[in-house]
C-alpha cells in the first residue's frame, strides 16, 4: 500500500512539474488582438450619417503587408481587432512593425485613421499581456500571449 501511495505521488508530481514551461525561452511574440482605444474622430472625410467607423486593421513588417483583419463592427471605444493570433519569429523579432488602422466603407474608399509601430523584440523582457502603441492620434492595445498561458 505504501508503495502504490509513494508511485502515485512520484507520478503526479513528475506531471505537474513536467508541465512547467521556462517563459524566459520564449523568442517569438503571439498577439491575439488589438484593441483600438482612442484616436481622431475628425480623421474622415466621410458623410457624418455614416456613424461610428467599422475598424481593420493591416500589419505590415518592414512596409511588406503582413496580415489584414476582418472589418470589426463594435461601436463604441475600445474596439476589439481579432489579428488571429499572428505570431513572430527569427528575424521578425528585430523589425519594425507597422500597425495600420482603417474604416471600411462600402460608399468610399477606405479611410486611413491612423498607425502606431513597434519592435517585437521590445516586449520580451517585461512579458506583459497588454502593450500599448501610439501614433500621433491613435493609442492601440496589443493583447499578447505567453507560451505559459493558460
Amino acid at each position: 500500500m505504501k508503495q502504490t501511495l509513494l508511485f502515485t505521488l512520484i507520478s503526479v508530481c513528475f506531471v505537474v512539474l513536467s508541465g512547467c514551461c521556462d517563459e524566459t525561452a520564449q523568442d517569438y511574440i503571439i498577439i491575439e488582438y488589438i484593441d483600438v482605444i482612442g484616436f481622431d474622430e475628425d480623421y474622415f472625410e466621410d458623410d457624418i450619417d455614416e456613424g461610428f467607423p467599422e475598424l481593420y486593421a493591416i500589419i505590415r513588417v518592414d512596409g511588406d503587408t503582413y496580415f489584414t483583419s476582418e472589418v470589426s463592427y463594435n461601436q463604441a471605444l475600445p474596439v476589439s481587432i481579432d489579428l488571429e493570433s499572428i505570431l513572430f519569429i527569427g528575424e521578425e523579432m528585430n523589425t519594425q512593425v507597422e500597425v495600420l488602422i482603417f474604416d471600411d466603407d462600402d460608399a468610399t474608399v477606405e479611410d486611413f485613421i491612423g498607425n502606431a509601430t513597434f519592435v517585437p523584440s521590445d516586449f520580451l523582457l517585461q512579458r506583459n499581456r497588454r502593450e500599448t502603441v501610439n501614433g500621433g492620434f491613435l493609442e492601440v492595445d496589443l493583447l499578447l500571449k505567453w507560451e505559459c498561458d493558460s
